[in-house]
């Protein structure tokens, strides 16, 4: 079975490393994360990290897979949605940041993929990547 994959490419006006620094702090996660309303971690995010995260009354965790200042940040999904996986990419282009976000998800069983594929309302991949990125821009305007 194939995953299924999203990607959004956009800009934020600030430098690469301001950026990078609001994507890892497990404190503001939730300020950008959509539907998140709060991040345990045990201290600053490294690779092999888990931290656990609550949307709503949904818990799950989260393990970092991805970390390379100040250009790489990513995890994968340990709970509910076991699998899925988010990266991001930073680029410093001069006066802005262009910011990379791809989501990959490997469903389970082919009713998962038919639903992902034909049903993605619920999930609305491509509308939460588009609000992650607004509510970065939202967070780090001056």
């Amino acid at each position: 079975m194939r995953p299924i994959r999203y990607t959004l490419i956009d800009h934020v006006s600030a430098p690469v490393e301001r950026v990078f620094a609001l994507l890892t702090d497990p404190g503001r996660m939730a300020d950008w994360l959509p539907g998140c309303d709060a991040v345990v971690a045990e201290g600053p995010l490294k690779r092999g990290d888990r931290f656990r995260v609550r949307f709503g009354r949904r818990p799950t965790e989260f393990e970092v897979v991805d970390f390379t200042p100040p250009h790489r940040f990513g995890w994968v999904e340990r709970g509910e949605r076991k699998g899925t996986e988010t990266l991001f990419q930073l680029v410093f282009t001069g006066a802005a940041t262009r910011v990379t976000i791809r989501e990959m998800w490997m469903p389970q069983s082919l009713g998962a993929w038919v639903r992902g594929r034909l049903l993605p309302t619920k999930r609305n991949v491509p509308r939460r990547l588009k609000r992650i990125l607004q509510n970065l821009r939202d967070i780090i305007r001056p």
